[in-house]
């Protein structure tokens, strides 16, 4: 009998980890892939990643616009009723075995409550993870109540999810999926990705990602983003890709600076909605470091020996290994760990810390023994 698996992707983040286990469900003849499209893929400001999913050949059975609106803070909460308005028709269309997701956006609160309320068991990646500067703190810790099954990238993130569930069952440390990519992937060359981006191969490449701090005000936010531009203005023989700032709230305005600054220096600065995953990492292993506020610093770079200043608090509590430098958002700061970072140093232990790159495979033969011996 075939199983049903769902998978629900709401941006472009939670996409480039689920990937490979997208591929690995299509690929598995005891299973029919149904896979569910929403949030920022639908979104023209964050740069339509649907069409990177179709470009990737997988099957869409379902879209589901929320109207996705970020630029206060109850327009995403009528964006967040909307998609659970269209979650109820569409797990009672497709009637699934299982759904999986990853990750800690408000955009799985929606997709999950649905869900549970439905009877369908949840399967959940990177669970158990801590990140105490951000909402998505608070939002990940109630995916994994609300979950079956836990897939967390690394022991101490199990450790956390027995703590809260009070059960050690059904927990599973299978790595962080997204650096599967590096291995299965031939990554793009230097000198073809300067001619796609419009860069200098002879220049020290920079990538900057920062996303809101959803604790702290939209002032803070845009005081920090401006003091990162500012450090990094003064910095010579670089050139720097900036990848847009998430759907949460505050991204649309750090991202009108950003565009700006990008207008204002088209040669030092080049502004990108989405790079798409392939690209993204390509891009990385061939940057001098990076700079923000992204988990791609914590958890992928370490991978590629890749130096990695963070930014504030949004990463607070997750194990920083020894590429990571961690600075505040003050303008003497990061031009302190700017400076810094030409001396860092790597182990072998950093490289594997957060999985060995062989995810996929371990999430769905666990996920086709759950389903066998728990039919509906």
């Amino acid at each position: 009998m075939i199983s049903k698996i769902c998978i629900v992707t709401a941006s472009r983040s939670d996409y480039g980890h689920l990937k490979w286990i997208i591929d690995q469900v299509t690929n598995d003849s005891e299973f029919e892939l149904q896979l569910v499209v929403t949030g920022a893929h639908l979104s023209k400001e964050q740069g339509n990643t649907i069409d990177a999913i179709k470009a990737d050949g997988y099957s869409i059975v379902a879209q589901i616009d929320m109207k996705l609106e970020n630029k206060t803070q109850e327009s995403i909460i009528r964006s967040m009723g909307y998609c659970s308005e269209g979650l109820a028709d569409t797990f009672e269309n497709l009637n699934p075995d299982i759904v999986i997701v990853l990750g800690d956006r408000y955009e799985l609160l929606p997709i999950c409550s649905a869900a549970l309320i439905m009877g369908i068991p949840i399967a959940h990646l990177s669970g158990g993870d801590i990140t105490e500067g951000a909402i998505d703190n608070s939002i990940r810790n109630a995916i994994t109540m609300m979950a079956t099954l836990h897939f967390p990238g690394v022991k101490g993130s199990a450790e956390n999810i027995a703590r809260m569930t009070g059960d050690s069952d059904n927990i599973y440390v299978v790595g962080e999926p997204t650096l599967e990519t590096f291995i299965r992937l031939p990554l793009i060359n230097r000198d073809e990705l300067a001619l796609e981006l419009g860069l200098d191969p002879t220049k020290k490449w920079v990538m900057l990602t920062f996303h809101p701090e959803t604790k702290l005000s939209l002032e803070y936010n845009l005081q920090t983003i401006q003091n990162i531009i500012t450090a990094l203005n003064t910095t010579t023989n670089i050139q720097v890709v900036i990848s847009k700032a998430n759907a949460d709230y505050g991204g649309f305005q750090i991202n009108q600076y950003l565009e700006q600054v990008t207008i204002n220096n088209p040669e030092k600065y080049k502004f990108y909605a989405s790079l798409g995953q392939l690209r993204y990492l390509s891009y990385m292993k061939q940057v001098q470091y990076i700079i923000g506020n992204s988990s791609s610093g914590i958890v992928e770079a370490p991978f590629l020996h890749i130096p990695t200043i963070n930014i504030g608090d949004r990463q607070k509590g997750r194990h920083l290994c020894q590429n990571v430098i961690q600075s505040s958002g003050n303008l003497s700061d990061i031009e302190e760990a700017i400076q810094k970072v030409k001396t860092i140093n790597f182990t072998e232990e950093d490289c594997l810390y957060w999985g060995d790159g062989h995810t996929a495979i371990k999430v769905v033969e666990i996920v086709k023994k759950y389903v066998k011996s728990n039919r509906r």
